[in-house]
């Protein structure tokens, strides 16, 4: 039983450090200088954001002049009068 434990452990602690190697490659396949481009430049890198859950956001410009900007709550996002 405690050979069984022992192997579970050590087997899961394997799986987070190659996990965690997989995210420092993919870190440090970024362009360090840019922002994100919308296309990871490897797919460890695309995987890497994936996971800690970076994402390139695209502007919905169809209609975008029609509606004010305003946050969650409902206040406008960008007061003039303060």
């Amino acid at each position: 039983m405690l050979t069984a434990l022992i192997s579970l452990v050590t087997a899961i602690s394997a799986l987070v450090l190659i996990l965690l190697a997989l995210v420092v490659v993919g870190i440090r396949r970024e362009p360090p200088t840019t922002e994100l481009s919308s296309r990871p430049p490897s797919p460890i890198a695309g995987l890497t954001r994936r996971l800690l859950g970076a994402y390139v956001r695209r502007p919905d410009l169809a209609g975008a002049a029609d509606k004010p900007d305003t946050c969650p709550a409902g206040h406008a996002a960008n007061d003039e009068g303060r």
